[in-house]
């Protein structure tokens, strides 16, 4: 298979860009997988009504031995939390973020954690690992151009 492009897609930062504009390089985690549902319910001519409906977001990131110790202790904490999802994200020569084409600020709660090396091997020697964790969500924005900004709260 023909390796389409090695830019880096989506980065994920422990902090809200809606609060907090200074976001560095060194503070994101690449993320090599991103997946969630969302539901609306529907009459039966098909038109939504009611709360969205929320679900669980697994995201899967590539971090080093020592890092995941963050999630770890997000995880202990029992109380929201707050991840940003920036997408094609540029930086400037002092590793600031400078541009992005879009992003999402996410706000729930993590409720799994599962570690994976490449094998059993790679765990002992290796520095890098898989990281996945399930994030039930209360709300998410996504953060468009020229500050137009969609909050969804979710039932759970």
């Amino acid at each position: 298979m023909q390796r389409l492009s090695n830019h880096t897609k989506a980065v994920l930062f422990s902090e809200n860009l809606l609060e907090q504009q200074v976001m560095r390089r060194d503070n994101a985690t690449v993320i090599m997988h991103l997946d969630y549902t969302l539901g609306r319910p529907r009459n039966d001519f098909g038109t939504p009504y009611g709360r969205m409906s929320g679900s669980k977001m697994l995201v899967t990131v590539r971090v080093g031995t020592r890092d995941n110790k963050e999630y770890y202790e997000r995880l202990t904490m029992n109380e929201s939390q707050t991840f940003t999802i920036v997408f094609n994200a540029t930086y400037d020569e002092w590793g600031m973020l400078a541009n992005y084409e879009s992003a999402t600020v996410v706000e729930g709660y993590i409720v799994g954690i599962t570690e994976n090396y490449d094998s059993d091997k790679a765990a002992e020697q290796s520095e890098q690992m898989t990281l996945e964790f399930s994030f039930l969500l209360t709300s998410m924005t996504y953060i468009g151009e020229n500050d137009n900004n969609l909050t969804l709260n979710f039932v759970n």
